[in-house]
């Protein structure tokens, strides 16, 4: 075995001096002045893996620490340029095409366990039974365990056509069921979820940016408008994280001039720069429109949004975007592998780039900042309105997400609203229709006694630093008698479970109200009950209501 390593390493490390003399050349051809400064470095760096592989107490994996020493020499860059090696190449298909091979299931860690905590409706997961708040306790006759836990969450993902064994544990059933699915090719949904609203608006939520996308897009406005005759469209972009450039173009070219600058990119190679314009005529040109944002709009949805409001072509609302204004292409590299690469930063039609956070100008400790305040600069919009540069999109309309308190999100952290809505599911069969069902007194009273059984107690965030101080006089060995008042204001500042259930009752329902009817409509559901509670979009649908509001939004009117 040992041989064999060895003979893989030295085969490795000849391939890695045929790379190196390849990049060297490449070097020479672009002639930076840097030539013999990276011939230097490189000859270094052979010299120290030759003399490891070769004096090296032991046999060293040296492919490993090259891929190791490879993915740190990119995140050194920025965390958008990526290495895939060839067993990554599903990671890399799931990113740029949005399919992959797989059961159609999301899953979490709880403790040794993985847990079902969503499925695609249709899906190889939904159509072999399985459901929302199953434990995998094994998978191909493999049992989880803390180390293996990772390896085998990646397993889960395989080729179309594969079986995948599963020992499933289920609520309420003594015994574990196998389960034996085929793997499928599961697409991600692009569009999850249109709808025409009060007033005649049409209502689409994209998630990501991905081939196709625009023409899906297309497709579904069209078929809203034709239903009904669309007066305003909110197109919802919160969460999502961007992906294609052309594919953003497209979908502002729905709406804008033709002719209309959308986007630029700059770059190192110059010759990549490119101005993107709308090369067609709007199928759009007049309909009201609406962006949701948050920060988590990143990429694509910032050129979407920001182009929209730079053009004051719509209203932006929400809260300010993630500020992503890097480019990244793909390119093949040796031996079925990829690397995505920062290439440019674009910019929208004002002029200015949404980049919030600078890689190029590091810290001396090595930490990156967002573009300081100094370095901000103002740009005006087609109408003349002020926006800025350096810290993604500020929407038009600032609507604050509410943070949850500390004790819902220990409720969340514990699995209490996760467990009881399984439990709710298996003891109703059935519930009224998503915009029907309302989680009542009697549902959350039951939901208080759940909570209460548990022995978990909940601590501020006082009596988190009162249980790690007592920790500490442990071991530095204070006097007993200091440890036990310690511990006894700790449990003083333990939560009260009881009172804060109905303290935090207006924030829990919510949540609590989603995770059930996942359980019985899927996503689609969670989306459809998310919408009674979303104060963005409430006030997205008044502001299309009023057309005057709207015009002088767009034209830099204060009221």
């Amino acid at each position: 075995m040992k041989k064999y390593i060895k003979n893989n390493n030295r085969f490795s490390l000849l391939l890695l001096l045929i790379l190196f003399i390849g990049t060297l050349t490449a070097f020479k051809i672009y002639d930076d002045g840097d030539d013999f400064e990276l011939a230097k470095s490189f000859d270094l760096f052979h010299d120290v893996v030759r003399e490891v592989r070769m004096y090296y107490v032991d046999d060293v994996d040296v492919p490993k620490l090259i891929g190791e020493a490879t993915k740190e020499f990119l995140q050194k860059l920025d965390p958008y340029t990526v290495f895939y090696p060839e067993n990554q190449i599903e990671d890399y298909k799931l990113m740029t095409t949005g399919a992959y091979g797989g059961i159609g299931a999301s899953i979490f860690d709880k403790k040794e366990t993985l847990l079902i905590s969503n499925i695609n409706k249709n899906s190889p997961a939904d159509s072999s039974g399985l459901k929302v708040g199953d434990e995998i306790i094994a998978v191909n006759g493999i049992y989880i365990t803390k180390q293996n836990i990772s390896e085998i969450r990646k397993n889960l993902k395989g080729e179309p056509g594969s079986e995948i064994h599963l020992l499933i544990k289920r609520f309420g059933r003594e015994n574990p069921t196998e389960k034996i699915i085929v793997r499928k090719k599961i697409i991600s949904p692009l569009i999850p979820f249109t709808d025409i609203l009060d007033g005649k608006l049409g209502y689409i939520k994209l998630n990501s940016f991905l081939a196709n996308s625009s023409n899906e897009f297309r497709k579904k406005l069209k078929d809203l408008n034709e239903k009904q005759k669309l007066s305003g469209l909110i197109i919802d972009l919160r969460e999502n994280p961007g992906g294609l450039l052309n594919e953003a173009v497209n979908i502002v070219n729905l709406f804008v001039p033709k002719g209309s600058e959308i986007v630029s990119t700059k770059g190192r190679v110059k010759s990549w720069n490119h101005d993107y314009k709308a090369k067609k005529d709007p199928l759009f040109p007049d309909l009201p429109l609406v962006v949701l944002i948050n920060s988590h709009s990143a990429s694509a949805s910032e050129i979407v949004s920001g182009a929209l409001q730079d053009l004051d072509r719509a209203v932006i609302i929400g809260q300010r975007s993630f500020g992503k204004g890097l480019v990244q292409i793909t390119r093949k590299t040796e031996y079925n592998t990829r690397i995505k690469i920062t290439t440019q930063k674009y910019y929208i039609p004002s002029g200015r780039c949404i980049q919030a956070i600078d890689y190029s100008h590091r810290n001396p400790d090595g930490s990156i900042g967002n573009v300081p305040d100094s370095l901000i600069s103002e740009f005006k919009t087609l109408n003349g309105r002020k926006v800025y540069d350096g810290g993604g999109i500020e929407p038009d309309i600032r609507i604050s997400e509410k943070a949850l308190s500390k004790f819902t999100e220990e409720l969340l952290r514990n699995f209490e609203i996760f467990d009881f809505s399984t439990k709710y599911y298996y003891e109703h069969e059935k519930i009224s229709p998503v915009n029907e069902f309302i989680l009542n007194n009697s549902v959350y009273n039951e939901f208080i006694k759940f909570v209460e059984k548990d022995n978990y107690n909940f601590q501020s965030e006082a009596g988190i630093m009162a249980e790690k101080l007592a920790e500490t006089a442990e071991n530095e060995h204070y006097e007993q008698e200091i440890i036990v008042k310690i511990k006894e204001l700790q449990k003083e500042l333990s939560i009260d479970k009881t009172n804060a259930l109905m303290q935090f009752k207006e924030e829990i329902i919510p949540i609590l109200e989603r995770e059930i009817i996942k359980r019985y409509y899927y996503g689609e559901g969670m989306i459809r009950d998310e919408m009674k509670f979303d104060r963005s979009l409430k006030k997205a649908k008044i502001i299309l209501s009023d057309k005057e509001k709207y015009q002088k939004i767009l034209s830099g009117i204060n009221d």
